[in-house]
C-alpha cells in the first residue's frame, strides 16, 4: 500500500534524499560530521596555539631585541678598550726604550747603535725609531735626519709630556697610516736632555685586534667592519667592506662622544656603535645591519612555529581518538532514525552504553519509536478503513498518493493514478469551468478552468474548503466536499498539497429536500404573515370605531346610568384591543416574524408619549404614578423605539391593573456610558398586590397567569409579560422579577444602546442656571411628601428657585392667607388635583384667588383635564401637566412661560400684532382627513374640531389630492388601507409636489407591525397614529408637525431663491451645522459683557434667519440684538436669550429631522 501522508514515506526519507542530493558535490570526507568535528577543532586549537604563540613571541620580541643591542654595544666597547690595551701597550714599549740606559745615558753611536737593533727586533710592527735632540734635530735608526723643532708633539715632549698622533708614511708606495709616540727622555738629574720618537703602523695595530686573543670568541663577522676616526675625524683605516661614514654622521658621532664614552645612532637599514678608545683621541665605530643584529630573533620564531605545529599534530591524533567512540554512537542513533524515517517502525531499539547526553538521546530515540509505532499503527489502520479519500500531490499537482478510500470511491488503482494523474482528471470538466468563471469574475481577472484554477483557488491561503464534482472511472459523476491544504517545507516554500474528500451525495439529497421543506415553510409563513396583516386592519377597524365612538359619547350629555355603560363599552373594547394585540404579537413571535429596527430616537420624547399613553389608564384610580429620569440621559440613541415603548407600556400597564392604591416607580438610570454606548437599567415597581414564588415559576409562560382567578379578576390573556420577555430577549436584555405577595413587585432590565450623534443635550445644565433667570423662582409644589415631592424637585433642579413644598391641600391655602404683603408670593404653584383634601371647585377657586399674580400649573389626569374645558377660561389654570410628569412636558411648560412673556414685551415694544397663519382663519389649524371608514371619519372630526382645527374630509386618495391642490393645508392625516389609491400611493404623489416642509402628512393605521410604520416613512410621511385614536395623542401630534411646518414660510423662502428647492434645503443643512452649537457661543460672549461680538453675531443669525423666511428666530435675534445694543444689557439680555435659545432649537430640531428622515424619499420629492 502507498503511503497516505507526506510524512509517512515508503522508501527513505524523503528529507534524507534531498540532503544528500544537495551534498552530492561535497568531498566524501567532509560529509562525515566527525570529520567536520574533527577538523573543527583542529582548526580552532591551531588558530588558539598560534594565537597564543604570537602573542608571546610579540611579548618577548622587545625584550630580545633590547638584549640584542645591547649584547652588540658591549661588544663594540670590547673592541675600543682592546684597541686601548694595544694602544697603551706601544706607549709602554716606547717607554721602554726611553728608560733604557742606552738612550739615555749613552753617546750618539752607541744610542743609534742601539735604536737601530730595536727596529729590526720590532721588526714591521714600526715604520721608525729616532732620537730628537733639544734643538728639534731628529736622527731616525736609518741615519736619515729631519727638523722636528716646529713640532708640537715634540714641544709637548720636551715640557715632559708623551704625546700620542697620528700620520701619513713618508716614503714608500702609497700612503701608510701611522701612530707617531713622542717620549721625553731624561738624564740623570731626570731633566729632559732629548725625546724618542716611535712611528707604529695601523696596519700593525688592526691585525692585532683582529687576530688577538682578546677578540677569538667574538661573534659574527662585523666586528671585522669597524672604523676607526682620528682625533681630527679623518678616518684612520679607510676600508671597502667598512660601512662609509658621511660628514654629517661623523659630525653626530663627535658630538655624542664629547659627553659619553659610547653611543648607538640608527642609520639606515641598521646601526652605528661608537665607542671612545681608551688613552687616545679616536672613536671607534662598527656599522651592523638589521638583518645581521636580529638573526637570532628571526631564527627564535621560526623555531616556535615548528614546535606550535609539531604539538597541533600531536593534539590532533588525540582528538581524533577521543571523538571517535562518541560518533559511532551517534551513527547508530543516525541509522535507526533512517529506518524509522523508511517507515520501518519495528526498528531494533539503541543500546545504552553509557548514561550521558548520547545515552539520553538514545533513550528519546527509542521512546520515539515506541510512540510513533503506538500513534502511527492503529492511524494507519483508520486510514484504511475511513470515509474520506486522501490524496497527495507534489507542487505540480502530480499526484504522489492514493489512499485506499480514495481508490475505493474512484475507481483507479495506484499504478494508474500515482505520478501519471492530476486531481484535474477526476474532476467534472462543466463544474472546473463553471467555478473558473466565477472566481474569473470575484478576482477580476481571467482564469483558465485547470491547474490556473487550483492555484488561484487557493492563492495565498494555505488552505481551503470547496465542494466538486469528481467523475468515477465508470464514468458517474458524484458531489464531493473536499478540504486542500499546503505541504510547506521549513523555508516557507509549497512542496505539495494534501487533499481530503468524502462523497456527500447523501446530503446533497438532504439538502434538496430540506430546501424544499424550507421553501414550503417560507410559503406558509407567508400566507401567516398576510393572514396576520389582514386580521390586523379587518379586527382592529371595527374595534377602533367603538373605541372611538364611545370616546365620542363620554363627551356628551349622559345620565350616570348611561355614562357608566359608555365606560364599561370603552373599557372592554381597549381589553379586547389588548388581547388581539397580545395573541397577534405573540404569533409573529412564533412565526419568526418578530424583527427589531435600528433608528436613531429621542428618550425623552419616548418616555413623554408613554406618559400620555398611560394617563389614560390610570384614570380614577388612587395611585401616583412617577417618571424618574436622569438629566444625564444621552439626548438620542439608536435602537428600536416602538417595541421599547411596547415593553415599557405592557409592564407599566400591568403595574396600573394591579396597583389598587399606591404608586408606581419607573426610573431609567444610567449605569455605564463608554466607547460611544451607553447602559440604561430600566425599572418599574409598584405597591400593589404581589406574586407568591409559586406564582414566579409560570410567569413567563404563554397564556398562563399567577393563577387562575387572575384572569377572571383582572383579565387579559397572559401574553403581555412572555411578549416583553422575548422583545428584551432580542435587544440583548434579560427580564428579571423581584416580588412579595402582598408587597408589590418590581420588574428590571437592562439595555445597551448606540448614542446617536456627538451632539449634547439643550437642557439648561444646573450649574448654568443663574444665565437662565435674573432672580431665583419661587416655586410653590402642592404634591404628596415622599417620593413624589423628591422626584418633582429633582425635575426643577435645572432652574434657578426657591421650592416650597405642601403636603397637602390645606397646609397650603393657610400659608397663603398668612401671607401679610398680600397675594402669594409665589412666581409659580404646582398643585396635585387628585389629592385627597382637594374637594372641587370650590378648593380650586379658593386657590386661584389667594394665588394673585402666580402662575399655576395643574397636575392631573386626561379626566380632570376634560373638567377643567368646563369651567369658565378665566378660571382655568395657566398650564396642565398631565400624569405622569415627565422632564420633557416640565420644560416645554417652563419655556412657554418665558416665550410668552417676551413675545409679549416685543409686540408691545415694537407695537406690531399677531401675524395672520398662512391658512385656517383665526389661526385654526387647517387638517385634511384622508379616511374612507365612516365611523373613523366621525370619530375623527369630532376629536379634531373640539380642539379648535378646521378639518375637511376625502374618503379616498384619489379626493385627497383634489382638494390639496384647491386649498392650503396645515397637515394631512392619510388613511393606510383604501379603495382606489390607498395611503402609500397618495402619499407618494402628493410628495412629488408637497415636500415634508410644506404639508406634513401623518399615517393613521390599525397595523401595529414595525415593517408597516417603516414603510409610512419611507415613502415621505412624517409620522405615524395607532388606532385606535387616542384624543391627546391625536391633538399632540397635530400641534406638534403644526409648529413643524411654521419653523419656515416655505414659499416665502422659495420664493427668495427663485424657486430653487436644491438651493434653499443647502441653506438649510449648512444653517443647521453652522448653529448648532451657538446658544452656548453667543452666551459665552454675553456672559463676558463682550457686546459688540454679540451684537455681530445677532445681526448675522438675524439675517440668514430672515433669508430662510424663519420668523421665530428673526424676532427672537431682532428683540435680543436691541437688548445687547441698549443702555443697560447686563440687565435685560438673559430673558431675551431664553427665548432665542427655545426658538433656534425648535428650528434646529425641525431641520435634523428633515436631514435625518427624509433620506429614504428624496427621490420621491
Amino acid at each position: 500500500m502507498p503511503p497516505i501522508f507526506p510524512f509517512w514515506p515508503s522508501g527513505p526519507d524523503h528529507r534524507c534524499a534531498a540532503a544528500r542530493q544537495q551534498s552530492k558535490g561535497e568531498p566524501a570526507m567532509l560529509q562525515s560530521l566527525r570529520i567536520r568535528t574533527w577538523l573543527l577543532l583542529l582548526a580552532t586549537t591551531l588558530v588558539t596555539s598560534l594565537a597564543c604563540g604570537l602573542v608571546y613571541y610579540q611579548t618577548a620580541q622587545s625584550t630580545v631585541r633590547s638584549n640584542l643591542i645591547d649584547n652588540a654595544a658591549m661588544r663594540a666597547a670590547a673592541q675600543a678598550d682592546s684597541l686601548g690595551m694595544l694602544v697603551r701597550s706601544f706607549l709602554k714599549l716606547t717607554q721602554a726604550e726611553a728608560e733604557s740606559s742606552s738612550v739615555r745615558f749613552g753617546d750618539s753611536f752607541n744610542r743609534m747603535l742601539f735604536l737601530r737593533e730595536e727596529a729590526n727586533r720590532m721588526g714591521q710592527s714600526i715604520e721608525s725609531i729616532g732620537y730628537v735632540e733639544l734643538t728639534g734635530r731628529f736622527t731616525l735608526s736609518s741615519g736619515k735626519v729631519v727638523d722636528l723643532s716646529a713640532d708640537p708633539n715634540f714641544a709637548s715632549a720636551v715640557a715632559g709630556q708623551t704625546s700620542l698622533t697620528e700620520s701619513l708614511s713618508e716614503a714608500g708606495e702609497g700612503e701608510e697610516r701611522l701612530i707617531d709616540i713622542y717620549h721625553p727622555v731624561r738624564d740623570v738629574k731626570n731633566q729632559v736632555q732629548g725625546v724618542l720618537r716611535v712611528s707604529f703602523r695601523l696596519e700593525t695595530l688592526f691585525s692585532e685586534l683582529t687576530e688577538g686573543s682578546l677578540l677569538a670568541s667574538t661573534e659574527g663577522a662585523f666586528f671585522e667592519e669597524f672604523s676607526l676616526l682620528g682625533g681630527a675625524g679623518d678616518v684612520l683605516n679607510p676600508s671597502e667592506v667598512a660601512y662609509p661614514l658621511s660628514i654629517e654622521e661623523k659630525r653626530r658621532i663627535a658630538v655624542a662622544l664629547s659627553g659619553a664614552d659610547s653611543v648607538r645612532l640608527d642609520v639606515q637599514s641598521g646601526m652605528l656603535f661608537a665607542c671612545q678608545v681608551p688613552g687616545t683621541s679616536w672613536s671607534l665605530v662598527h656599522y651592523a645591519s638589521t638583518d645581521e643584529l636580529f638573526q637570532p630573533l628571526h631564527a627564535l620564531l621560526i623555531k616556535s612555529i615548528v614546535i606550535s605545529l609539531l604539538m597541533e599534530l600531536a593534539l590532533s591524533l588525540l582528538l581524533l581518538l577521543l571523538i571517535s567512540p562518541p560518533f559511532k554512537r551517534i551513527e547508530e542513533i543516525v541509522r535507526t532514525t533512517e529506518e524509522v524515517a523508511a517507515g520501518n517502525l519495528h526498528a531494533p531499539p539503541l543500546p545504552i552504553h553509557v548514561q550521558d547526553e548520547i545515552g539520553a538521546l538514545s533513550v528519546s530515540v527509542n521512546t520515539m519509536v515506541s510512540r510513533l509505532r503506538s500513534s502511527f499503527d492503529p492511524l494507519k489502520a483508520l486510514t484504511q478503513q475511513t470515509e474520506y479519500g486522501i490524496i497527495v500531490t507534489d507542487a505540480d499537482y502530480r499526484i504522489t498518493e492514493f489512499s485506499a478510500s480514495a481508490r475505493r470511491m474512484l475507481g483507479y488503482s495506484v499504478e494508474e493514478v500515482v505520478g501519471k494523474l492530476t486531481p484535474l482528471d477526476f474532476s467534472d470538466p462543466d463544474d472546473i469551468e463553471a467555478k473558473a468563471k466565477r472566481l474569473s469574475g470575484k478576482l477580476g481577472r481571467s482564469i483558465a478552468p485547470g491547474i490556473d484554477y487550483l492555484n488561484a483557488a487557493i492563492g495565498d491561503r494555505n488552505s481551503y474548503t470547496d465542494e466538486r464534482v469528481y467523475v468515477h472511472k465508470s464514468g458517474k459523476p458524484f458531489p464531493i466536499l473536499i478540504s486542500i491544504s499546503k505541504i510547506m517545507d521549513n523555508s516557507g516554500s509549497v512542496t505539495g498539497y494534501i487533499g481530503l474528500f468524502r462523497d456527500i451525495s447523501h446530503e446533497k439529497r438532504i439538502q434538496s429536500e430540506m430546501l424544499r421543506a424550507k421553501e414550503q415553510a417560507e410559503e406558509a409563513n407567508a400566507s401567516k404573515g398576510l393572514f396576520l396583516a389582514r386580521m390586523s386592519h379587518e379586527i382592529r377597524t371595527p374595534i377602533n370605531g367603538i373605541v372611538g365612538l364611545a370616546q365620542l359619547m363620554k363627551r356628551t350629555s349622559l345620565t350616570d346610568a348611561q355614562r357608566d355603560y359608555m365606560n364599561k363599552i370603552a373599557s372592554s373594547s381597549e381589553v379586547l384591543l389588548g388581547i388581539v394585540n397580545d395573541i397577534l404579537d405573540y404569533s409573529k413571535i412564533e412565526a419568526g416574524k418578530f424583527e427589531l429596527d435600528r433608528i436613531a430616537f429621542e428618550p425623552d420624547e419616548l418616555f413623554r408619549k408613554l406618559g400620555d399613553t398611560l394617563s389614560f389608564f390610570l384614570g380614577k384610580a388612587q395611585l401616583e404614578m412617577i417618571f424618574d429620569i436622569p438629566e444625564t440621559l444621552p439626548e438620542r440613541i439608536v435602537g428600536d423605539p416602538f417595541r421599547l415603548e411596547q415593553v415599557l407600556l405592557n409592564l407599566l400597564n400591568n403595574a396600573i391593573k394591579f396597583t389598587p392604591k399606591g404608586y408606581i416607580h419607573f426610573q431609567v438610570e444610567l449605569l455605564e456610558a463608554l466607547d460611544r454606548r451607553v447602559l440604561l437599567e430600566f425599572s418599574i415597581k409598584d405597591t400593589g398586590i404581589g406574586i407568591s414564588e409559586e406564582q414566579l415559576e409560570n410567569l413567563f409562560q404563554p397564556f398562563v397567569q399567577a393563577d387562575g382567578s387572575i384572569s377572571r379578576k383582572y383579565g387579559g390573556t397572559g401574553l403581555g409579560l412572555v411578549i416583553a420577555d422575548e422583545i428584551i430577549t432580542l435587544m440583548g436584555g434579560r427580564l428579571n422579577v423581584e416580588s412579595k405577595l402582598g408587597a408589590g413587585s418590581r420588574f428590571t432590565f437592562v439595555l445597551s444602546f448606540p448614542l446617536a450623534s456627538e451632539q449634547e443635550r439643550t437642557e439648561i445644565p444646573a450649574e448654568n442656571a443663574e444665565a437662565v433667570v435674573a432672580e431665583p423662582l419661587r416655586i410653590l409644589c402642592i404634591e404628596r411628601p415622599g417620593l413624589p415631592q423628591d422626584t418633582l424637585r429633582a425635575m426643577l433642579l435645572p432652574y434657578r428657585v426657591e421650592l416650597e413644598c405642601a403636603d397637602c391641600w390645606k397646609i397650603a391655602l393657610e400659608a397663603m392667607e398668612g401671607n401679610e404683603g398680600g397675594g402669594s408670593g409665589y412666581d409659580y404653584i404646582f398643585c396635585n388635583m387628585e389629592m385627597s383634601d382637594m374637594y372641587g371647585e370650590e378648593t380650586w377657586l379658593r386657590l386661584r384667588r389667594l394665588a394673585g399674580s402666580a402662575r399655576i400649573i395643574s397636575m392631573t389626569t386626561p379626566l380632570g383635564r376634560n373638567e377643567w374645558l368646563r369651567m369658565d377660561e378665566r378660571d382655568r389654570p395657566e398650564r396642565t401637566l398631565i400624569k405622569p410628569i415627565n422632564r420633557r412636558a416640565l420644560r416645554d411648560v417652563m419655556d412657554s412661560f418665558a416665550t410668552e412673556e417676551e413675545t409679549k414685551r416685543i409686540r408691545r415694544e415694537s407695537g406690531k400684532t399677531e401675524p395672520v397663519r398662512r391658512s385656517g382663519e383665526a389661526g385654526n389649524p387647517r387638517v385634511l382627513l384622508v379616511e374612507d371608514h365612516l365611523i373613523n371619519q366621525q370619530i375623527a372630526c369630532e376629536l379634531l374640531q373640539e380642539a379648535g382645527c378646521e378639518v375637511d374630509v376625502a374618503p379616498d386618495g384619489i379626493e385627497a389630492l383634489e382638494k390639496v391642490s384647491g386649498r392650503a393645508y396645515d397637515v394631512v392625516l392619510m388613511d393606510i388601507h383604501m379603495p382606489g389609491l390607498d395611503g402609500y400611493e397618495a402619499t407618494m404623489r402628493l410628495r412629488s409636489s408637497f415636500n415634508t416642509w410644506r404639508l406634513p402628512i401623518v399615517a393613521m393605521t390599525a397595523n401595529a407591525r414595525l415593517e408597516d410604520r417603516q414603510r409610512c416613512l419611507n415613502v415621505g410621511m412624517n409620522d405615524v397614529l395607532t388606532k385606535p385614536i387616542q384624543s391627546d395623542l391625536l391633538f399632540s401630534v397635530v400641534s406638534r408637525w403644526t409648529r413643524h411646518a411654521r419653523q419656515i414660510d416655505w414659499p416665502d423662502a422659495l420664493n427668495r431663491v427663485n424657486g430653487k428647492e436644491q438651493i434653499l434645503r443647502h441653506m438649510l443643512r449648512s444653517f443647521g451645522m453652522e448653529y448648532n452649537g451657538f446658544p452656548s457661543q453667543l452666551e459665552g460672549k454675553l456672559l463676558e459683557k463682550d457686546w459688540k461680538a454679540a451684537a455681530r453675531l445677532l445681526h448675522t443669525l438675524k439675517g440668514i434667519s430672515g433669508n430662510l423666511s424663519a420668523a421665530a428666530v428673526f424676532v427672537a435675534a431682532e428683540k435680543l440684538e436691541a437688548v445687547v445694543l441698549g443702555d443697560r444689557p447686563e440687565d435685560d439680555w438673559k430673558t431675551a436669550f431664553d427665548t432665542l435659545s427655545h426658538a433656534l432649537e425648535e428650528l434646529l430640531e425641525a431641520i435634523e429631522w428633515e436631514q435625518s428622515n427624509t433620506s429614504n424619499f428624496q427621490n420621491i420629492t
